[in-house]
């Protein structure tokens, strides 16, 4: 099954409207400056060389990291179900083989794996046996992929019962990504607030994707949990971008992961890692969405220390998932 993450309208939610719109606007940028440069002279085209805030560091020119040199660990995989749900819009990795294998390619050498039958059920024996899916390749795979359990506050005492077999049973220490707009469900509703009691009971770590108003929301009613807030933007791009970072940055029990919407804005990393900080910047793909390769791109071009990067790449990560083994 081919599930596009927008219940088969291929722009309509916000983390895809994000690009839609960019392409116009830029389109158009692009043209009018081919036009300008037109009737310059050769010698105004000479290479501009960017001035750097300090503290920022100019990018290496030798390319991407050799996986060997950097340890990389991806907070966010959606991993195709053994019925064949999987999120992309022209299924090229249709099996949990396929989708190991590519991450080999991009040079990811551990993950964050949830189900992607848990994201679409509306049941919970979908969302038990979506879990149950995640044990079996974090069992087979030992070391490589820690399990994320995904549950439907809709079905709230099986929700809780789950997260708690998740943890105690399977040893899974993530709750996530929640999507609530592909059940759906508010954020606002007395279920979700037990659900995120569990998740604080059992010190786990709570993943849930937002838009801005969604975000303050959360922030603000659960700082007890440990969260993690999927992608830099949504769908209202620049407007909402660094507030949604300004939020993160305030609230010390919240992590931003680099997957989706905003890290391929030059500047916007440079702009988390200042603000918020390199610590709790963990580096995200959201594949078998999108690909890990662009945001490792973007994550070794930047203009952050080699130290920096490290964090990111794995070292956040590691120090946050040995803070909820505690």
């Amino acid at each position: 099954m081919n599930f596009l993450h927008e219940h088969g309208q291929r722009c309509s939610h916000p983390r895809r409207e994000f690009f839609k719109k960019s392409f116009a606007f830029f389109g158009a940028a692009g043209a009018s400056a081919r036009a300008r440069a037109a009737h310059k002279p050769a010698e105004d085209h000479k290479l501009a060389i960017p001035v750097l805030e300090k503290g920022l560091e100019r990018p290496r020119e030798s390319g991407l990291a050799a996986p060997e040199r950097l340890r990389i660990f991806d907070a966010h995989l959606h991993c195709p179900s053994e019925s064949a749900d999987v999120w992309q819009w022209y299924p090229v990795t249709k099996t949990f083989e396929e989708f190991a294998a590519y991450l080999d390619r991009c040079g990811v050498q551990r993950g964050i794996i949830n189900n992607v039958r848990c994201q679409l059920a509306k049941t919970p024996k979908d969302f038990i046996e979506g879990n149950r899916e995640v044990a079996r390749h974090v069992e087979k795979h030992k070391g490589r992929f820690i399990g994320a359990c995904v549950v439907n506050p809709l079905f709230i005492d099986e929700s809780l019962r789950e997260i708690e077999d998740c943890r105690k049973q399977l040893g899974f220490l993530w709750v996530g990504e929640l999507c609530n707009y592909t059940v759906p469900y508010p954020y606002t509703i007395r279920e979700f607030e037990s659900l995120v009691g569990q998740v604080v009971k059992m010190n786990m770590v709570l993943d849930v994707h937002t838009d801005l108003e969604e975000m303050e929301y959360i922030i603000q009613k659960y700082p007890q949990a440990t969260i993690v807030f999927p992608h830099f933007g949504d769908s209202h791009e620049y407007e909402h971008i660094f507030k949604r970072i300004d939020l993160v940055a305030r609230n010390s029990n919240c992590y931003l992961d680099t997957s989706g919407s905003g890290h391929d804005r030059v500047g916007m990393l440079e702009y988390a890692v200042k603000t918020v900080g390199a610590d709790r910047v963990l580096f995200g793909s959201d594949f078998s969405i999108n690909c890990p390769a662009t945001v490792l791109a973007r994550i070794n071009h930047a203009f952050i220390s080699e130290e920096q990067k490290r964090k990111i790449l794995a070292g956040n990560l590691e120090a946050l998932l040995k803070k909820v083994r505690t």
